[in-house]
């Protein structure tokens, strides 16, 4: 596969106020337009400094193609936290600092906290003596989280360092945004286009086949049973809200779970490249703040892809999680976790977030039972 997969869980640390206070101060800083440098994609938020980064692909023709945002802030301590989001919409977490001489290729843990007094230890890698990289097992999930946090703690033996983050959403989206600028070329466009319009995007209709609406009803059925879920209610057709796509469709509590097949014959050869459409598209039907990101994982040995996606307009917040897999009879099975409603809150961002990892956990269970 072409991209590196982690996984894994960030402890959830979530701010209702703060939620509406990051609407209002993006649309200041945004109505004022960040101030931007020379290099090409560069912008300021609070003591943030991002930028596009590009890499040359024909030296003799001189051309080059988009490769990650990046945004970084120093703190007094002369400590460096970077967050990065490359053109697949996977996101890295770096930490630098001029005065560091690790061992490149060393690795070793440090202890992360929110302020709160509770600590998680995380291992962390030299890329170079005086870089670091965070190995998030699930990059989605961390991120989200990152969001959500005012403070973030550092300690690593006798050193305790902490990062002023509340700005943190404002830049994750502005690097969402980045990337969706200067990620994009003619292809990708015509790509996304195309899968707008195709029987597997999102404005597609249930399946007409009789076999996969009892298929995908089974898995349901099975999915629901084997995590456990509370308040679980499979809609009829007639009942399911509009814009909400799937063949099947259940109401568990306040959110959604839909099950889909995507035939063999509509899906990408690699599953990856799916996520990167899916991405695509909900940012472009995005009318307000979009924040996104994917990762490929594995469940019980069997190679899968995640992906994220938020859109908050002043009419309503959107939160979808998405799995893809393989299925035995070829193409992929599509799961969905929903959330949407005028205000989603803290609580329900938890919800759809336990519902999707509480799928994934029982994923295999619920087809082997099939």
């Amino acid at each position: 596969m072409r991209r590196h997969c982690m996984r894994a869980a960030f402890p959830v640390e979530f701010m209702h106020s703060f939620k509406l206070c990051c609407l209002c101060l993006a649309a200041i800083l945004f109505g004022l337009a960040p101030a931007r440098a020379a290099n090409e994609g560069t912008f300021r938020i609070a003591d943030w400094t991002g930028r596009a980064y590009f890499k040359e692909k024909d030296k003799k023709q001189k051309e080059r193609e988009f490769d990650r945002c990046s945004a970084q802030m120093t703190n007094p301590d002369r400590i460096s936290i970077i967050y990065s989001l490359d053109r697949h919409f996977m996101w890295t977490f770096e930490l630098s600092s001029e005065a560091w001489n690790f061992p490149k290729g060393s690795s070793f843990e440090v202890a992360f906290g929110s302020g709160t007094g509770a600590h998680f230890r995380q291992r962390v890698a030299a890329l170079e003596p005086q870089l670091l990289r965070v190995l998030l097992p699930d990059s989605i999930n961390s991120f989200e989280t990152f969001r959500r946090l005012v403070r973030l703690e550092l300690v690593a033996g006798g050193l305790t360092t902490r990062f002023d983050t509340a700005y943190a959403n404002l830049v994750l989206t502005a690097l969402t945004k980045c990337v969706t600028r200067y990620g994009s070329t003619p292809r990708s466009r015509a790509a996304i286009a195309a899968f707008l319009k195709s029987p597997i995007g999102p404005a597609s209709a249930p399946s007409s086949d009789p076999a996969i609406l009892t298929e995908t009803a089974e898995l349901a059925k099975s999915l629901v049973a084997e995590a456990n879920l509370p308040k679980a209610e499979s809609l009829k057709p007639a009942n399911v809200p509009d814009g909400m796509p799937g063949d099947a469709v259940w109401k568990i509590a306040d959110a959604y779970m839909t099950v889909s097949v995507l035939p063999r014959e509509h899906v990408p050869s690699e599953i990856g490249d799916l996520t990167d459409l899916i991405v695509g598209a909900d940012a472009q039907k995005c009318r307000g703040d979009f924040f996104s990101g994917t990762t490929l994982d594995l469940i019980d040995a069997v190679n899968v892809a995640r992906a994220y996606t938020n859109c908050e307009t002043q009419q309503a917040t959107s939160s979808i999680h998405y799995l893809l897999m393989p299925r035995a009879q070829g193409g992929l099975y599509l799961i969905r976790s929903i959330i949407s409603g005028v205000e989603v809150t803290p609580v329900g961002e938890r919800a759809v977030k336990e519902l999707d990892a509480k799928i994934r956990g029982s994923i295999m269970a619920a087809l082997a039972k099939m």
